[in-house]
């Protein structure tokens, strides 16, 4: 699902390239909705670690339980990525996705947070969350197709989850 274009927030190509084939803007209303959680999460926590709402009293308690919902609508806005048929952008920087020369998948807690690592042969590389990147699939299917091209290819290298969570065998 696209956010309206004249008000997203995501790189421009790169000088030299072709032209944004794709593009995600994160929204702020999911990262707001996981803010909220949060809060709930730290309200019953406040609750059972006090066995019940005494602490609701203490004014400056709240400052522990309301900040979520705000802390994360900033970084709900805050992705901003981009991809062409043979580069991929995020906000501070790119690579290109047929001259990769690593591709990694890295993270814990149990697959609720892997990270993908990508790095090109001219030294250009980049960190995102794959959820993020999976959320447009035609942007995915873009650089998906370009990590597969360099994998198959035998330029890049690989660690052991990247092959297992991409497909890469």
């Amino acid at each position: 699902m696209k956010n309206d274009p004249d008000r997203a927030d995501y790189p421009a190509a790169p000088e030299g390239h072709g032209p944004v084939l794709e593009w995600h803007q994160g929204r702020a209303s999911t990262s707001i909705l996981g803010g909220f959680f949060l809060l709930l999460i730290l309200f019953l926590f406040m609750c059972l670690r006090d066995w019940g709402i005494s602490w609701m009293s203490t004014w400056w308690l709240w400052l522990f339980i309301a900040w979520p919902p705000f802390v994360f609508y900033f970084i709900g806005k805050s992705v901003g990525i981009s991809a062409g048929a043979d580069w991929f952008a995020v906000k501070t920087g790119y690579v290109e996705t047929y001259e990769l020369a690593q591709v990694k998948v890295v993270g814990t807690s149990g697959g609720l947070a892997w990270d993908l690592e990508l790095k090109d042969k001219q030294g250009n590389e980049l960190s995102i969350n794959l959820r993020e990147i999976q959320t447009n699939r035609d942007l995915w299917d873009l650089v998906y197709n370009g990590i597969v091209h360099s994998v198959q290819r035998g330029s890049a290298k690989t660690n052991t989850r990247a092959l297992d969570k991409l497909k890469l065998r």
